[in-house]
């Protein structure tokens, strides 16, 4: 051989290596192996027989990591539509705790966006280890997840952010990338980061090219992320004492799933500097780490023998400080290892030839010690963890039977029974099973099931989760009217509403007011007004229909109802002779005119915003002044006016208002969400310099309001503004009749949402409790009548049948087979939507509606 190994720690190596040819066991024998040195046997594990939970719980339809500290697990996996997430969850119920999308603005961040690489995918959110990158001791331990600021197009930087453990806030972020102006900027912005490894000294990063060529590796500052040193010899990814381990570029980045790179050398680099210690550059014809614990690694070799064309491979033991090989093939016995995983501290364990077991330990001051034992007989240990002095394993059978798992000592002893699975991660209370779901593409399992878990103990099954109390709607299957919108006209026993698609519906009483888009010109609006009990139309009007006394009705849109029962109107804006804009109240009952106000004369315009019994407010137009006007509803009295704002809500008392930026590309950024009284125009409270871009999501007018902001969202007392509760959570609409339940969708606005599910909010007793419902991003079109939490889950394939669900505000189902979704329940009678949806240039409408009568 050009290049044999040779024995370098002189006459104290022969010493101990009498000691290893003493300790190496022969094969076979079922009796229990003596530990070496008087070793204590570490006590067995047990593990639950029922799942506490599966990756479906924080969301995922593939797990790509997990991590577990004490009560929680970290989990980076893919989600529906193309997208990644991180999300730490309490480790026996799957609840969240923080969740971070890919794409999603990072808690503190200040504009920072969460992004784990080219795709999506959360393989970008995880380290060489195949876990999520984290560090940090107890409960303060800090996570690393990569980000940019600015689009695609218009990336101003790229970088690693730590993100606090307790609540994903940033602790710090370091950008390592950022775009040169002009042509060169494209080829930055190409560039991507990876996250490689961390300690408590020092945390590992890399830049890379497009094509993942170039790789330089970046150490950084865990308490501060200031940048420490750099070294283009390749990928450093393994901290071991003074040293950081890694290999040369080879033809690709080192694998998650540990798999051997070929045409590469393992290097060290000094853990302050970055200087390089040592290389196998030269010395073998390719070289590739396997496992490190203590002052050993395990690195797998290739080299020629003189005379050959072919190179062989062998494992090697190699001390992390000098890069010198302390024992070579044939003089410990370690040849022909494969599969090595370690510890990280002071144990590596490897498969060996006929189903053997290999051991190093590589304690106190470099003492190396083996032991051998066929845990399967003569088919191959593979193993597949290592956890304090337990070794897990699995066996594969050539005639088709299942694999067989099990845990071991370092002389091969079984220790209990088998694990249930390959096991990917584990602590004292849980572990990680990997699992193989039904119909998946993927070489590699693509689901986890996490089970309760003791060492020496049995571990404590999980508890039957509480059934819910609430009872779903007792709605008729059979609708007594069917309202019919869209392209075509609607065929009996459908009604044919005329319209294009419908917008809106309120009940009031014994009548369904309903709007939309009219079908010949979807630039019209038309509001009806029907019985709610066999669809026929009392009366309807339409956007320059007349309203009588010489006036037309102006745009109809959602209805406004106020004073219901006998006295019961519907407000809607009018044009009259003269450029004469204002409002017109109509009676419900027959559709006549009870009384106008006017609000403005000449060129201008006026939008009715808001109205309940006591106040309604318009947004008027006159020439380059735009005011926001309160009214008494009764007396239709100018309360008070302001410039600059907009209604948002009113009620309870308040009229709240935004304050909007328009930029010159017609986004809007919020400034502020203020709140006066309605009465006498005086501000009770304003969300300036609390929130970034704060938006009022829901409002009913009771004791809370929800607000969506830059980082999340927040529960507020409507009265006070003071915040009850808040989310990381992305929230973007919400629905809901009262503060018994409300329900938002997280995400994103419009489009193809990775993001997307619902989060629960209630109030009751004086507290605020939040649920992020990670597990319903499969589902959509939520929303909230009461207690009653809605959504539908969309056909499985094309042309197939919606399932219309009912669920508690904890999101458990207690209906799976509605006739559709509501949208409004009253006096007896339920309104339906069906999972269709029109959409056109003005907006989103529904092709229809079904009313039902409800029982009970």
């Amino acid at each position: 051989m050009t290049s044999r190994p040779r024995l370098l720690w002189g006459g104290a190596l022969l010493a101990i290596l009498l000691v290893v040819v003493v300790a190496v066991k022969a094969c076979g024998g079922t009796g229990e192996e003596a530990l070496p040195d008087g070793e204590k046997q570490p006590a067995p594990v047990a593990f639950g027989e029922k799942p506490l939970w599966d990756e479906r719980k924080p969301g995922m339809e593939r797990v790509a990591g997990v991590e577990l500290l004490g009560d929680v697990a970290v989990v980076a996996g893919d989600v529906r539509l193309g997208g990644a997430r991180l999300a730490v969850v309490d480790s026996r119920t799957g609840a969240p705790r923080w969740v971070v999308d890919a794409g999603y603005p990072l808690k503190g961040g200040k504009g920072a966006t969460a992004h784990p690489g080219p795709g999506y995918k959360a393989e970008q959110l995880r380290g060489v280890t195949g876990k999520p990158v984290v560090y940090g001791q107890g409960s303060d331990w800090t996570v690393l997840v990569q980000y940019t600021k600015g689009g695609q197009g218009r990336k101003t930087e790229t970088g690693v952010a730590a993100l606090s453990g307790k609540d994903g806030s940033v602790r710090w972020k370091q950008a390592l990338i950022r775009p040169r102006s002009g042509d060169d900027g494209d080829e930055d912005r190409d560039k991507k980061v990876r996250l490689l490894a961390a300690d408590g000294r020092v945390l590992l990063t890399s830049v890379e090219s497009k094509d993942g060529l170039d790789p330089k590796t970046i150490a950084l500052d865990p308490a501060t992320g200031r940048k420490l040193w750099e070294n283009a010899d390749g990928w450093a990814y393994r901290v071991s004492g003074d040293v950081v381990l890694g290999e040369t570029r080879g033809g690709e980045a080192p694998s998650t799933w540990g798999e051997q790179r070929r045409d590469t050398d393992v290097f060290a680099l000094d853990v302050r500097t970055g200087q390089r210690r040592w290389t196998l550059d030269g010395r073998f014809d390719a070289s590739h780490l396997q496992a490190v614990a203590g002052r050993t690694a395990a690195v797998t070799v290739r080299e020629t023998a003189p005379g050959r064309t072919y190179a062989d491979e062998r494992t090697v033991l190699a001390d992390v400080a000098t890069g010198k090989v302390v024992k070579g093939p044939r003089e410990s016995g370690t040849s022909d290892l494969y599969g090595c995983a370690d510890d990280g501290a002071t144990l590596i364990a490897c498969s060996g030839l006929s189903g053997r077991l290999v051991t190093i330990r590589t304690g106190g001051r470099g003492r190396l010690v083996a032991a051998k034992k066929q845990p399967f007989g003569d088919t191959m240990a593979s193993v597949v963890m290592v956890w304090k002095d337990r070794i897990f394993i699995e066996g594969s059978s050539s005639d088709g039977k299942p694999e067989r798992h099990a845990v071991v000592d370092r002389a091969a002893n079984r220790l209990g029974s088998g694990p249930p699975g390959e096991i990917v991660a584990m602590s004292e209370g849980a572990a990680a099973f990997r699992v193989r779901r039904a119909g998946s593409t993927s070489s590699t399992p693509d689901g986890i099931v996490m089970r309760a878990a003791a060492a020496g103990a049995e571990p404590s099954e999980p508890t039957p989760p509480a059934r819910p109390t609430l009872r779903p709607p007792r709605i008729d299957a059979a609708p007594l009217w069917t309202a019919g919108a869209g392209p075509a006209p609607a065929r009996p026993p459908v009604k044919d509403t005329g319209l294009g698609s419908v917008i809106s519906t309120e009940q009031a009483g014994d009548v369904l007011v309903y709007t939309g888009r009219e079908r010949k010109d979807d630039h019209v609006t038309r509001q009806v007004v029907a019985d709610v009990r066999t669809g026929e139309v009392r009366w309807s009007v339409r956007k320059g229909g007349s309203l009588g006394d010489g006036v037309k009705a102006d745009f109809v849109g959602v209805p406004h109802i106020v004073g219901k029962g006998a006295e019961a109107l519907s407000l809607v804006g009018y044009e009259g002779p003269g450029n004469e804009y204002g409002i017109a109240a109509l009676s419900l009952k027959d559709g006549r005119l009870r009384w106008k106000k006017q609000v403005l004369s000449g060129d201008g315009y006026v939008l009715l915003e808001e109205a309940d019994d006591d106040t309604f407010t318009v947004q008027a137009s006159h020439g380059a002044q735009d005011e926001m006007v309160v009214y008494a509803t009764g007396s239709r009295r100018e309360l008070w006016r302001k410039r600059g704002v907009e209604t948002a809500s009113i009620g309870g008392g308040l009229v709240l208002a935004t304050k909007t930026d328009q930029g010159d590309d017609w986004t809007v950024k919020h400034l502020d969400l203020i709140a006066y009284g309605a009465s006498d125009g005086k501000r009770r409270w304003n969300l300036a310099g609390r929130y970034r871009d704060p938006r009022l999501l829901h409002d009913e007018g009771g004791k809370t309001v929800v607000i969506g902001t830059a980082e999340g969202g927040v529960v507020l007392d409507r009265a006070t503004g003071r915040e009850l509760a808040g989310t990381s959570a992305p929230l973007v609409r919400c629905d809901g009749d009262t503060d018994e339940l409300i329900v938002c969708q997280a995400g994103a606005a419009t489009g193809l949402d990775p993001g997307r599910r619902a989060v629960t909010i209630r109030t009751g007793g004086g507290v605020t409790k939040i649920h992020d419902l990670l597990e319903t991003g499969t589902l959509t079109r939520y929303g909230a009548i009461g207690a009653w939490f809605f959504a539908v889950r969309e056909p499985a394939v094309q042309g197939g049948a919606a399932q219309y669900l009912a669920l508690d505000g904890e999101g458990r189902q207690i209906a799976a087979n509605l006739p559709g979704r509501p949208v409004g329940i009253e006096g007896g009678y339920a309104v339906l939507m069906p999972f269709d949806q029109v959409r056109d240039a003005l907006g989103e409408g529904a092709p229809g509606f079904t009313v039902h009568r409800i029982q009970g």
